[in-house]
């Protein structure tokens, strides 16, 4: 399911699950208040940890890699094993994360007979520490830095709506857990009408092409369109500027 693609597949239980958390999250002054937003509210589908992080493309040290994480409530036990022995860069998990554009199931990438010995090792000791399963949503920012956010668990139970739900979810909580760590930002400027419709389209699914044929426009202007919208909502990602549009009713 792509970043244009995941609004048009919720449910509306679930798209009104992530507007409460969305709101809850509003409220969030810190990285435990952010936790506490969601994490309850996700326990029902089996989620017992998220883990988010940029990545970095080139080797560093352990304690350098730390600094790429984002947000992450597993043990200190499983943190310390990932980075000291260079997990980081045998993960079959960030792997794909560096390759896909669209949220994933650890069950659909390669098959357990054709990882690598390396790549089996993390995952067999993820799944020792309560990892087994989970949903990894790639992310990007407006500079192109690639990241994402998973959530995981022994054994998740979400179904297609709640994979869209999951991915608006986890580009607010970025941006949102990023802009906590830059302090209070400036008061933010007011959508234009073809920001705001160029936003909507995508809120239904709707891609680049097929929104600039209904607003008579070309794909370079739809992404400048979406582009300013991000930037003026704050968000590092269209998705992210979709559910800051739905928090501050900007779209329905």
């Amino acid at each position: 399911m792509g970043e244009r693609s995941f609004c048009a597949a919720m449910s509306r239980k679930s798209l009104d699950l992530t507007l409460e958390i969305l709101k809850s999250l509003d409220r969030a002054h810190s990285r435990e208040d952010i936790l506490r937003a969601i994490m309850p509210r996700l326990n029902a589908l089996g989620i017992e940890y998220v883990i988010s992080a940029m990545i970095p493309l080139k080797r560093l040290p352990a304690r350098t890699q730390k600094n790429y994480l984002i947000l992450e409530n597993t043990s200190d036990e499983w943190n310390r094993l990932y980075f000291s022995k260079g997990y980081m860069y045998t993960d079959p998990i960030v792997q794909t994360t560096l390759t896909s554009t669209t949220g994933f199931r650890w069950s659909e990438i390669e098959p357990a007979g054709v990882l690598d010995p390396r790549s089996r090792q993390v995952m067999n000791e993820a799944s020792e520490f309560g990892l087994g399963d989970g949903f990894t949503v790639p992310l990007a920012t407006l500079e192109e830095e690639r990241g994402g956010l998973t959530f995981a668990g022994r054994q998740l139970e979400i179904s297609p709506g709640q994979r869209g739900m999951l991915t608006l979810l986890a580009s607010y909580v970025v941006g949102q857990t990023l802009l906590i760590d830059n302090g209070p930002s400036e008061r933010r400027m007011g959508l234009t009408p073809r920001e705001r419709e160029s936003l909507q389209w995508v809120a239904e699914g709707k891609t680049d092409w097929e929104i600039g044929e209904l607003m008579g426009i070309s794909r370079h202007g739809v992404d400048f369109h979406l582009r300013s919208a991000r930037m003026k909502l704050g968000c590092i990602s269209r998705t992210q500027a979709v559910a800051e549009g739905f928090r501050r009713g900007l779209i329905v």
